[in-house]
């Protein structure tokens, strides 16, 4: 294992979109994610995916496909996805589970590699959420009220930031809300399972740049 951190992103840019890695300009190109053609009809929960991650000559690197859809608030079922290799062989599987209704909590990713330690990260660090309750969400109701009369840009968004840890409590990968990058901080995950889970996460929380509907709906 190497210390030597890697920055990796996702370059709206192009199409179709690349997970791009390191600093500055340019950068190298990690993965293309190309939506399958026969992918499902989007749920009512907007969960289902289906999308493959391609080399940038176009040969196939990974596939990422849902095995279980998000299920309502009330029944907490989480969304889960299998990604898989070029010969359909797993990699490991990726989990989203949302706060349950009528609970505290935060929505929370885990990736379970076929080889390694599992990680789990949750959306926004403690603090943060115990400012924007009383705070933020004022301010943002507000803006939201300004957009609908006047067209204005979007306000402020819930805290974003995650951190994916293991049992030990060791980060290995965050993703920089502010920077909207992610940061690999140990090299102990397989790449493709990386560029995995930033196109998987990407597609339910995208920057302003990628539109109304992020990548995974253009």
């Amino acid at each position: 294992m190497t210390d030597g951190r890697v920055a990796y992103g996702l370059n709206y840019s192009v199409d179709p979109p690349a997970v791009v890695s390191g600093e500055g300009t340019p950068q190298d190109t990690s993965a293309r994610l190309v939506r399958d053609p026969d992918s499902p009809a989007p749920d009512r929960l907007r969960s289902l995916r289906a999308f493959h991650l391609r080399a940038e000559d176009g040969s196939p690197v990974a596939r990422v496909v849902t095995e279980q859809p998000l299920g309502s608030r009330l029944s907490g079922r989480p969304a889960v996805y299998h990604v898989l290799d070029p010969y359909g062989a797993p990699l490991g599987r990726i989990t989203l589970r949302r706060r349950r209704a009528f609970r505290w909590g935060r929505r929370r990713w885990t990736v379970e590699p076929v080889g390694g330690p599992v990680l789990q990260g949750y959306q926004g660090r403690l603090w943060s959420w115990l400012l924007w309750w009383p705070f933020g969400l004022p301010v943002q109701l507000l803006c939201l009220i300004w957009v609908l009369m006047a067209e204005g840009d979007d306000g402020p968004r819930p805290p974003r930031r995650i951190t994916w840890r293991d049992g030990s409590h060791r980060a290995h990968l965050v993703f920089r809300a502010v920077a909207e990058d992610y940061r690999l901080l140990r090299h102990e995950l397989d790449p493709r399972l990386v560029n995995a889970l930033i196109g998987l996460h990407q597609s339910y929380d995208w920057p302003e740049r990628a539109g109304s509907d992020g990548w995974y709906e253009w």
